[in-house]
C-alpha cells in the first residue's frame, strides 16, 4: 500500500484503481441493492480481475468503508499468499479474516483522514472543504 500514491481528495475508486493496476488484477466496483438483511459487500475472486459488490441503499460514507472492507480482504489473502474462490461475503465479524478486513478498513480510512488533515495544515485544502467523510469520496474518475 505504501507504493500506492492516491491523490488527494482520497478517492477509494482511485485507490481501487491504483491497487488493482499494482497487482495486474483489475478490481471493479458494482453498486448493487443488496437485500436489507444480507451482507453489505460482497468479494467476487475471478480468475482475471476482483469484484466488489456493494450496498447501493446506503450513504456515500458506508458505501467507502464496505468497499475498504472488501479491499481489506483482498489485501489480507495477497499477503497471506492466497486468493479466495468464489465470493465471500460480509456478515460478522467473528472469524479472523473478518477482523482483519475490518482493521486494514479502519487503518485505511484512518489515512484518508490523516492524509486530509496534513493537506490541510498545509493548505493544500481547496477546493475541498474539511469534513469527517469528504475525503472518502466515490467517484467515477481516477481524482
Amino acid at each position: 500500500m505504501r507504493r500506492l500514491t492516491p491523490e488527494l481528495p482520497f478517492s477509494v475508486t482511485a485507490l481501487c484503481q491504483l491497487l488493482g493496476a499494482s497487482r495486474g488484477r483489475p478490481i471493479d466496483l458494482v453498486e448493487w441493492e443488496l437485500p436489507a438483511d444480507g451482507p453489505f459487500g460482497v468479494l467476487i475472486s475471478r480468475d482475471d480481475r476482483d469484484v466488489i459488490a456493494y450496498q447501493s441503499l446506503t450513504t456515500k460514507a458506508h458505501q467507502s468503508h464496505i468497499i475498504l472492507h472488501e479491499v481489506g480482504h483482498i489485501i489480507a489473502f495477497d499477503f497471506d499468499g492466497r486468493r479466495p474462490t468464489g465470493a465471500l461475503s460480509r456478515t460478522a465479524y467473528s472469524d479472523r479474516d473478518e477482523r482483519d478486513a475490518e482493521i486494514i478498513a479502519s487503518t485505511l480510512m484512518h489515512q484518508a483522514l490523516s492524509m486530509s488533515s496534513r493537506a490541510r495544515r498545509y493548505g493544500l485544502d481547496e477546493p475541498w472543504r474539511p469534513s469527517v467523510y469528504n475525503s472518502l469520496v466515490l467517484t467515477d474518475g481516477p481524482a
